[in-house]
């Protein structure tokens, strides 16, 4: 399979990914640090707006990354139907305060005609597992639209 998704995205590692359809992608402001085929390693900074009432990673905002990671390891295979989230179920393990940068890994683990399965592990600098969140995605049917904005 010609995978032009993949070679995209190969091209970005090491940059902050600024180029995603999705504006809630957009604003995580995530750094792609490793990008192989179903999988995508990234870094993310834990902002003051991104706190909970302790000043720690919100869980809300650990399940956005781990569906925005899961969705980028799984769009990073070059299918030609768009899939989308069902489900997302995440374990949350330990806190990551504000001001520290966690690291984000996901990695498809069975990438089927109508169901994926994607699992994402976030960890802090120490290497402790913050989370680890699973995912199921379902093929629409319908042709995948450009999900990342063209740069130059």
């Amino acid at each position: 399979m010609d995978n032009q998704i993949y070679v995209q995205l190969k091209k970005l590692e090491g940059e902050f990914f600024t180029y995603s359809q999705s504006m809630a992608g957009r604003w995580l402001n995530y750094k792609l640090l490793m990008v192989k085929p179903g999988y995508i390693e990234a870094s993310i900074e834990v902002r003051k707006e991104m706190t909970n009432p302790s000043q720690n990673l919100h869980g809300g905002m650990i399940a956005m990354i781990s569906d925005e990671l899961c969705g980028l390891a799984f769009y990073s295979l070059g299918y030609k139907t768009f899939y989308t989230t069902v489900n997302l179920t995440v374990d949350y393990l330990y806190s990551a305060p504000i001001g520290s940068t966690v690291i984000a890994k996901a990695n498809v683990m069975r990438s089927g005609k109508k169901i994926a399965n994607i699992e994402c592990y976030i960890y802090d600098v120490d290497d402790n597992i913050i989370a680890h969140a699973k995912s199921n995605l379902v093929n629409t049917g319908k042709e995948v639209f450009n999900l990342t904005v063209h740069h130059s």
